[in-house]
């Protein structure tokens, strides 16, 4: 990896040796040439090292092998060429002849250093090349990415490295086969352990193959080793972060269940003790026992709630799947609260169709909605509308209470949060409308918020309408009983 070398920089791959043999006969031309007019200037014996260069040049570029044939055929150019006598490959003078041999070791020793050069220079652009890997695979492998993630994109990365179709980091161990290396990828800190496998395509040559076992696959591991040492590290952070909020949380749940809890006891227990075993009078009865009923219906209410809580945040809850009439669950949950009566009107448009789902459920869904619609509207009415709106059926449920920032609609589907609207504190569990919330969510629907302070609330309940033609539904007698109503079109009752 890294910017593109040029073909005559010492780090690039060798030319062709086709070319090597060109350049040296021509570099030993040249030089033979050149030695003609340098003779008049200097001895023709000390002229051969005009034929070093020629040797330099094609053992740095084409290895050692064509340099020593160089060297050879500069010191038979030389002879024949410029050494009495000239023409044949005999010399008449013994100091010829220890010139020649000193320039052959000199031509030797020359390209010797020029391939250790070349070779020292390719071995050093290895070398950062690697490092370069490392560091890039080390910035995948430990960023913020999920394991599963940086092992994809390092393959990608190593391919690209080694100068392959592809490459496969795996987590377990593979086995070879002819399509296909596999390197075992071991654990530094357990030299019996194996944490990974680097696949590879069977095409690399066996000299590419020793590269990667040497050089690529000792730095993989150790990075590996640490991208799965810190993921574990962040899940058990994740897991100590998890426990934490789940110990604040269940103190939050304990105090808020011990505080209501206490209450509807202490009305109880405070009546019962404030009534006078022996000179009780009818009055005194009918307040005590009207006391009892309403902190007992509110404490069955509360224990009601936290059951259901139970069940949905378990993930054990099981949605029964038959046919309801959503008037007939708005009526039940309605008639089911006390405080609506006289408040509660509707408004629910012909034609409504039957819906599968768990009736039970939202009875209890809805009730906790208009629960809360009732607490908060101070007494004026709270309407339901019902409208059937394409493949869903619309339950709208709009109170004139003070209404909802947008910071709170956030959190109010949250177990135990109370809003306090405009500076008013309202009795309640804090649960009613996550029940609601994982009720309607359980049986396919979905719930939300509108709402702006000081213009009233609407929650509004978006439920599925069968793929079932719901006409074979409204065929069955028992379907037909449950819609058959005298009322207009717009159904309003108080």
């Amino acid at each position: 990896m890294g910017p593109a070398l040029s073909p005559w920089s010492l780090r690039a791959g060798r030319p062709s040796p086709i070319s090597g043999a060109l350049v040296g006969i021509a570099c030993l031309g040249l030089a033979t040439l050149l030695i003609y007019p340098l003779s008049q200037l200097a001895p023709v014996v000390s002229l051969s090292v005009v034929y070093l260069p020629a040797v330099v040049v094609v053992s740095a570029y084409w290895g050692l092998r064509l340099g020593l044939v160089t060297a050879v055929g500069s010191a038979a150019a030389f002879n024949f060429f410029h050494l009495p006598p000239v023409g044949t490959f005999t010399l008449n003078d013994r100091r010829d002849w220890a010139a020649l041999a000193a320039f052959v070791v000199v031509a030797v020793t020359t390209g010797l250093i020029a391939d250790l050069a070349r070779t020292r220079a390719q071995e050093a652009d290895a070398r950062r090349r690697e490092a370069d890997l490392a560091a890039e695979l080390a910035q995948v492998l430990l960023g913020g990415l999920r394991v599963d993630e940086a092992l994809a994109l390092a393959a990608k990365r190593l391919a690209a490295a080694i100068g392959v179709d592809g490459a496969a980091l795996e987590l377990v161990p593979v086995s070879p086969t002819d399509r296909q290396v596999a390197f075992a990828l071991g654990d530094p800190g357990d030299p019996g352990g194996q944490i990974g496998t680097l696949v590879l395509p069977a095409t690399l040559s066996l000299e590419e193959r020793g590269r990667v076992a040497v050089r690529v696959v000792p730095a993989l591991e150790s990075i590996l080793s640490a991208a799965l040492h810190r993921a574990t590290l962040q899940a058990e952070v994740v897991e100590t972060a998890a426990l934490r909020r789940s110990d604040e949380m269940k103190t939050a749940v304990l105090r808020s269940v011990s505080h209501d809890l206490r209450t509807p006891v202490t009305a109880i227990l405070t009546a019962v003790s404030a009534l006078d075993p022996h000179h009780s009078t009818p009055e005194d009865v009918s307040e005590v026992r009207d006391v009892v009923t309403y902190a007992g219906t509110r404490l069955a209410r509360l224990i009601e709630k936290l059951l259901d809580l139970t069940v949905l945040q378990s993930g054990t809850l099981e949605p029964r799947r038959e046919w309801y009439s959503i008037e007939e669950v708005l009526s039940e949950a309605a008639e089911g609260l006390d405080e609506a009566a006289g408040v509660v009107r509707f408004a629910i448009d012909p034609d409504i169709p039957l819906l599968q789902g768990d009736a039970g459920q939202l009875e209890r869904a809805f009730g906790n909605l208009l629960e809360n619609a009732v607490r908060y509207s101070g007494g004026q009415p709270v309407v339901m509308l019902v409208r059937s709106i394409g493949s869903r059926v619309r339950v709208r449920i709009v109170d004139q209470g003070p209404g909802i920032s947008a910071q709170e609609q956030e959190r109010i589907f949250l177990p135990f949060y109370r809003s306090s609207a405009n500076g008013a504190s309202h009795e309640g569990s804090g649960l009613g409308l996550a029940i609601a919330k994982g009720f309607v969510n359980a049986g396919g629907g979905e719930i939300r918020v509108e709402s702006l302070p000081g213009q009233g609330t609407s929650f509004v309940v978006d439920l599925p309408v069968s793929s079932t033609d719901a006409a074979v539904a409204l065929a069955d007698s028992d379907a037909e009983q449950l819609l058959r109503t005298d009322e207009p079109v717009a159904t309003e009752r108080s």
